[in-house]
């Protein structure tokens, strides 16, 4: 793909947006990914961080983290990271894969399955 790219836009363009993406994903990671965490940890309005928060913290680092990584592929998911648009609709997939942790557990409990066995106390 790189090689597609740089073959339509010219090798010194290509070369020169990659280098961009990748300095504005160092400048996430550094400047955003640490501010938002920083400001969680010190936000007086409420006690506990929301979920909201918390995943905005994360994916601004992986935004940057794939801005960073060379290539118009890793460049277009980490802009689709950050974008507020694309990030509920990620977010919407990922939860709609994710199941819940005891979701195996109670399933197994209404079907009833017993464990028989006997044993001996000693004196």
């Amino acid at each position: 793909m790189l090689i597609v790219i740089g073959g339509s836009i010219g090798p010194f363009n290509s070369i020169l947006l990659i280098l961009l993406t990748a300095i504005f994903g160092i400048y996430l990671l550094r400047n955003q990914g640490l501010k938002k965490i920083f400001e969680i940890r010190s936000n007086k309005q409420a006690p506990f961080p929301t979920t909201d928060n918390i995943l905005k913290t994360l994916f601004t680092p992986i935004g940057g983290l794939f801005l960073l990584i060379p290539g118009f592929v890793t460049d277009l998911f980490g802009l689709l990271i950050l974008m507020p648009v694309t990030r509920i609709l990620i977010l919407g997939l990922i939860f709609s894969k994710l199941k819940p942790l005891n979701a195996k557990n109670n399933v197994n409990n209404r079907t009833g399955d017993w464990i028989e066995g006997e044993y001996k106390k000693d004196k």
